[in-house]
């Protein structure tokens, strides 16, 4: 049975190729880790901001829906967060 590698020793090994790279290698390495890097950032950007974007709707909603009980709007400001123009657009 082979023994399985130490976490931290498979990162340190994994250093140490790429530090044995030659110039070319290294370049290309970089290259791709740069680019694996952005597209990992775009993809966090985009979940963030359509999270931001849902709570947003689900908190409009919600405002419509107290409009509709008679809540009064700064008490639906105070709840949902959202601005008293934007409570008050609500139809």
């Amino acid at each position: 049975m082979l023994a399985q590698e130490n976490p931290v020793m498979a990162k340190a090994n994994k250093v140490m190729d790429i530090f044995y790279l030659d110039e070319r290698e290294r370049k290309r390495y970089e290259a791709a880790w740069e680019y694996e890097s952005d597209r990992l950032s775009m993809i966090s950007e985009s979940e963030r901001k359509g999270l931001e974007r849902g709570s947003h709707q689900k908190a409009l909603e919600t405002a419509r829906l107290m409009k509709q009980a008679n809540c009064e709007i700064p008490f639906i400001e105070k709840m949902t967060g959202l601005s008293k123009e934007e409570v008050e657009a609500i139809n």
